[in-house]
């Protein structure tokens, strides 16, 4: 038994036998792979349904940290809509490649199953007023970005990473997928292992994703804020194109 095995068998022996504990899962890069020495492990304990709070917290098991979570189904269940709706998939991930370690009532492995349906849940395409709109931010993070630049400003590396996240993010909205974590982009891009391992769809643009992969790991300021340009209106083309002279956007009240 490996030294993580021991510790989540330590930790689980005092809440399985507890009768308001219905289910566990054990979850995170100890499951689904390549952990690394700050990788901590997760677990999930499933309250029965009339449980009337949540818990979570972090707790030390044999040198490894455990953050652990307490909830009833139906507060689950709210989570994986919460995040279809955020356009995350971060709790449904946990639930669909996670391993069951105890299910006497069956309801964690139907939340497993659950998961995965959201997870092959089609989002919808971006509205004609949310498409301008995410337009328009495109063109003026490009815009203070080349300000930036050309100004010498000394924040320029700071603000030019944060414009191209919110591109790959807006991009990646537009071809209907979820939100990646900043620190698992390139990851995505270019490591086919990722998405086995977050049950991620490939990159559909693959253009795109070869040309962030690049721009991200170009430290070369010059180079990079023409890469930066070039692929911010890359984008802008995609999303059927944008002329910043006559814009204007026309929508009802939001009283």
């Amino acid at each position: 038994m490996e030294r993580w095995e021991t510790a989540a068998a330590d930790f689980l022996l005092a809440w399985t036998s507890r009768n308001d504990v219905i289910g566990a899962m054990l979850c995170g890069s100890y499951i689904t792979g390549n952990p690394s020495h700050r990788s901590d492990l997760d677990i999930h304990l499933i309250l029965s349904e009339d449980a009337e709070g949540r818990e979570r917290g972090n707790l030390v098991r044999g040198g490894l940290m455990i953050e652990y979570f307490l909830n009833p189904p139906k507060q689950i269940r709210a989570y994986f809509r919460q995040d279809f709706e955020a356009e995350s998939t971060m709790s449904m991930v946990q639930f669909a490649t996670g391993r069951i370690v105890y299910d006497p009532t069956g309801v964690t492995q139907a939340l497993k199953a659950e998961a995965k349906q959201w997870l092959s849940k089609e989002r919808d395409e971006l509205s004609g007023a949310e498409l301008e709109l995410a337009k328009y931010a495109v063109w003026d993070d490009m815009d203070n970005v080349l300000d930036s630049f050309e100004q010498r400003r000394p924040d320029y590396p700071f603000v030019c990473q944060q414009a191209l996240m919110r591109l790959f993010q807006t991009y990646s909205r537009y071809l209907k997928l979820g939100k990646t974590p900043h620190h698992h982009v390139l990851a995505y891009l270019k490591d086919p292992r990722y998405l086995a391992k977050y049950l991620a769809p490939a990159f559909p643009d693959e253009e795109f994703a070869r040309k962030m992969v690049k721009l991200i790991q170009d430290h070369d300021t010059y180079r990079q804020v023409q890469e930066y340009e070039q692929l911010a209106r890359y984008v802008l083309d995609q999303m059927g194109g944008f002329e910043p002279n006559g814009w204007h956007l026309r929508t009802p009240l939001d009283l």
